[in-house]
């Protein structure tokens, strides 16, 4: 009885020996032609088989299973886990047994998946999809742990997409990890196109090298970027509505840049959130020095300048705008903003007025001067309208054209108003 039980178990496992090499070869058939689907389905059986797998070929089948779901990089973002998965097992079966004939093909496998997560989120992100960009670059973190440099990437992506709620986490595990830039990209240059890539990291860059299909490795140090990461939370602190985090961290990150334009302007705008135009006014006058001749930041000085009540310094910081970019329809615009302001104090003293013949004097001086008021903003209004044609500058405009009594240029706008509503 017991030789006719070792006879049945040697039957069996005799049977599934052959089951195992049979789903293995019809991985490689399917493999050599090509026919990935069809390689998928033997895997999937293959996959049923492998507790009786001896270490041999377990490694065998690892290699297979992440090479016919890589797909000579048709991979499906749906069967990437599964194919880094493989890659690990087999490694950490390499570990054990001390000994791996696929080994460095899985890893050169690996490292092309992961090149081809990354250069997707590169992609995304020059297209501007900087949300798909970010989980892109997430997705490559997770890959691989020890390149903050993709953690950073993907948190910037998910700022430049206005999703604070998956950025702010994120640089605040760039903090916690005390992650400063300065690390180093691993670079090679690709044979066929002769374009230099960057690696996840120098053991896929070597990977890559081995493969015989990269050269000319090169390790690039990188510039910190604590400073960057301290003014980025600062941004997302100041458009969430907290402003006492925003100018705390924006003074932490003025020790890497004091003259930082893009710190000032964050710091303003903080100012500006949490209404203190006392502080704005002092930051404005202690910065002027340094917004140079960027028409953007003389924009945004002038900006500023409009909301703490500071019309002509304003005017002159927009003035200096155009004088740089003629072509600046926004500042044009904001002149004509600036100016339009002075029409509240005219019309509320004409509102103070009595029926007097001396009031009534006095409110025919007003409504000229209001007229004079209107005169003045048109013609910036007018060019912000040609650089912009648009119903909102169209629509400021008529108004002024009919408080101003410009009776026939109120018609003409009008017409192309009813134009531009109607998409013609």
């Amino acid at each position: 009885m017991k030789k006719l039980i070792t006879l049945i178990c040697a039957l069996v496992i005799g049977s599934m020996s052959f089951a195992q090499k049979n789903e293995i070869k019809a991985i490689e058939k399917a493999l050599k032609s090509n026919n990935f689907a069809t390689a998928k389905a033997s895997v999937k059986a293959a996959e049923s088989l492998l507790g009786n797998m001896d270490d041999k070929t377990k490694d065998k089948f690892y290699f297979l299973k992440a090479k016919t779901l890589y797909s000579n990089g048709g991979i499906l973002n749906t069967d990437i886990d599964s194919a880094i998965e493989s890659v690990e097992n087999l490694i950490a079966l390499k570990e054990k047994t001390g000994k791996s004939k696929y080994f460095e093909d899985a890893l050169t496998i690996k490292s092309d998946i992961f090149r081809s997560i990354a250069l997707n989120a590169e992609s995304a992100f020059k297209s501007r999809n900087f949300e798909v960009a970010g989980d892109g670059y997430y997705r490559a973190y997770k890959l691989s742990p020890s390149d903050t440099l993709f953690l950073y990437a993907s948190a910037t992506s998910y700022l430049n997409a206005e999703k604070y709620d998956k950025s702010l986490p994120l640089y605040e595990k760039l903090l916690d990890l005390k992650y400063q830039g300065g690390g180093t990209d691993y670079t090679a240059i690709k044979k066929e196109t002769g374009e230099v890539e960057t690696f996840g990291s120098k053991d896929f860059r070597d990977a890559a090298v081995k493969s015989k299909q990269y050269i000319s490795p090169k390790d690039v140090k990188l510039p910190s970027r604590q400073g960057d990461i301290l003014r980025y939370m600062s941004l997302i602190y100041s458009f969430q509505g907290n402003s006492e985090k925003a100018l705390d961290l924006i003074a932490k990150a003025k020790v890497y840049n004091p003259k930082d334009m893009q710190l000032i302007i964050a710091e303003a705008k903080a100012y500006l959130a949490s209404d203190d135009k006392e502080k704005m006014k002092k930051l404005l006058d202690e910065a002027q020095d340094l917004v140079g001749d960027d028409p953007v930041n003389l924009y945004n000085f002038g900006f500023f300048a409009m909301e703490i009540g500071e019309n002509k310094t304003a005017i002159k910081y927009f003035e200096e705008a155009i004088s740089k970019n003629p072509k600046f329809a926004d500042a044009y615009l904001n002149i004509a903003n600036v100016i339009t302001i002075e029409e509240e104090a005219i019309v509320k003293e004409m509102n103070s007025l009595g029926t007097s013949d001396a009031d009534n004097r006095r409110y025919d001086e007003l409504r000229a001067k209001k007229t004079e008021v209107f005169n003045r903003a048109i013609p910036y209004l007018e060019k912000a309208f040609e650089l912009k044609p648009n119903l909102d500058n169209a629509n400021f405009l008529l108004s002024l054209y009919k408080a101003s009594f410009q009776t026939q240029k109120a018609k003409d706008l009008q017409v192309k108003i009813d134009e531009m509503a109607t998409g013609n």
